[in-house]
């Protein structure tokens, strides 16, 4: 410990400055951290492989690795093991939690994907140098999240990912409920993400309403979102007893035939057309009348059909010359309206009183993705865009760390596919033996045919055919 503390004041005293005195603090310390850090590896790779041994596994080579985590880069040897079956395992990178290929600690994906799912990645590089010893240039960055995104969704789609369910939940109301948003993409494409979420209500938390048990879902397929949700509500909660309310705009993939199907064997399904925008569609097609937009909107809210008939032949009255655009936009706003109209009655008139309703969220909960997704006109690829819906979900969800905390934990299946796959690669890659070839052979036809003969007339064409030539 003396000797410590006088090779610090000594580097202390070497800087003028303050700054620079500071930095070189943090660069002992770092090296300091490493260099234990690196003495408590070779100790634990010494007791843990002994365990492997009573296992059936035996030390094959020894081999260096080096890992970046929060307090510094650390450079260690560590044994690599296998048994009888050619089973291979490195058991200080299961037992830290290192994974195959990265050279990242299980932290720093989980601390640089989190900082990557509300910032560019440019400025999480600028944290990273300011707040670690370390580097990382922004396309390791977004190197690392795709990784992580692409881990997180391996586990969280699996089949066998909700075999630990024994008990169902049992609530009074469920509240269901899906969107789509634009985003943009490379190449001049755009790439729409399809949501849904769902809740068991909301409460006050001092002077916000947060949503009870939330559950997001997201993908760039909208088949897939929807079979996970399904995947979820069936896993989770017995719907024997409970009333499921959705709401949507009622947009393609989001009809009241899709909630049916998720609501499946539930008590009772209420379907409610999405108040955003039914009062923005309103005000798209009145803008010619914007005193009577209001009065629209309160039939509306009083589910009042002749009111709302009332209101649509006194904006045709008030309409200059008849204009055919106007005209038009109310044609369109009274089918609109009659389309929707079963699902506007409001949840009082349905005889449903829960004081912890939580309907129309999902426009507000589309800005965790919007933000980071949306703005500055960033475009994104499929693989980059489902990696970060994958984190910001998964962070909401508070499942991260939970997936993450998982080595190598897949599923048998994904486990054999990998396996399989390896060995036909290292089967590709070998280097076939080398056998001598005898060169070809030539032939001839046999003799005794007239050469007047079509036969012999063949076997003279034959010969000058297969003519070995004079310069060989």
């Amino acid at each position: 410990m003396e000797s410590i503390v006088t090779d610090l004041v000594e580097v202390m005293k070497k800087e003028t400055n303050f700054l620079a005195r500071e930095r070189a603090m943090m660069i002992f310390f770092t090296q300091l951290i490493t260099t234990i850090t690196q003495l408590a590896f070779q100790t634990l790779d010494e007791e843990i492989c002994a365990q492997c041994k009573k296992e059936g596994f035996r030390v094959d080579r020894k081999s260096e690795r080096t890992i970046t985590f929060l307090f510094g880069t650390v450079t260690y040897v560590r044994r690599r093991m296998k048994n009888q079956a050619n089973d291979i395992r490195y058991p200080l990178d299961e037992f830290l939690g290192i994974r195959k290929g990265l050279r990242y600690s299980s932290l720093v994906l989980r601390n640089v994907s989190q900082l990557g799912s509300i910032m560019v990645y440019r400025h999480v590089s600028q944290a990273i140098d300011c707040l670690t010893s370390w580097q990382m240039s922004h396309q390791n960055v977004q190197q690392l999240v795709v990784k992580t995104g692409e881990l997180v969704q391996t586990r969280s789609t699996h089949e066998s990912r909700y075999d630990g369910v024994i008990i169902k939940k049992k609530v009074p109301y469920l509240y269901l409920e899906g969107d789509g948003v634009k985003i943009g993409g490379q190449k001049k494409q755009s790439l729409e993400v399809h949501r849904f979420q769902v809740c068991e209500g909301s409460q006050k938390v001092g002077n916000r309403s947060e949503m009870i048990a939330p559950h997001f879902v997201s993908h760039l397929n909208r088949q897939k979102a929807y079979k996970e949700m399904m995947a979820y509500l069936q896993a989770y909660y017995d719907l024997s007893h409970t009333v499921v309310i959705s709401n949507s705009d009622g947009g393609s993939g989001y009809e009241k035939a899709v909630f049916d199907e998720l609501a499946l064997g539930c008590l009772r399904h209420e379907h409610f057309r999405d108040r955003y925008h039914v009062h923005r569609k309103i005000k798209e097609r009145m803008p010619f009348v914007p005193q009577l937009q209001h009065r629209m909107i309160r039939a509306i809210e009083h589910y009042d059909w002749q009111e709302v008939q009332l209101v649509l032949d006194t904006s045709e009255s008030l309409i200059e010359e008849k204009e055919a655009e106007a005209l038009e936009h109310l044609r369109l706003l009274h089918h609109y309206l009659q389309r929707s109209w079963p699902y506007l009655k409001s949840l009082k008139a349905r005889g449903i009183r829960d004081p912890q309703a939580c309907i129309g969220t999902i426009e507000s909960t589309h800005r965790k993705i919007t933000y980071r997704m949306k703005r500055q006109g960033r475009l994104w690829t499929k693989t980059g865009a489902q990696a970060m819906i994958r984190v910001i979900d998964s962070l909401r969800n508070q499942e991260f760390e939970g997936w993450l905390n998982q080595y190598e934990a897949l599923p048998d299946d994904v486990v054999a596919q990998e396996k399989r796959w390896q060995a036909m690669k290292r089967w590709v890659q070998k280097k076939p033996n080398f056998q001598a070839h005898e060169g070809a052979f030539k032939g001839q036809m046999g003799e005794g045919k007239a050469k007047s003969a079509p036969l012999g007339q063949f076997a003279k064409g034959l010969n000058q055919l297969i003519m070995t030539p004079n310069y060989l």
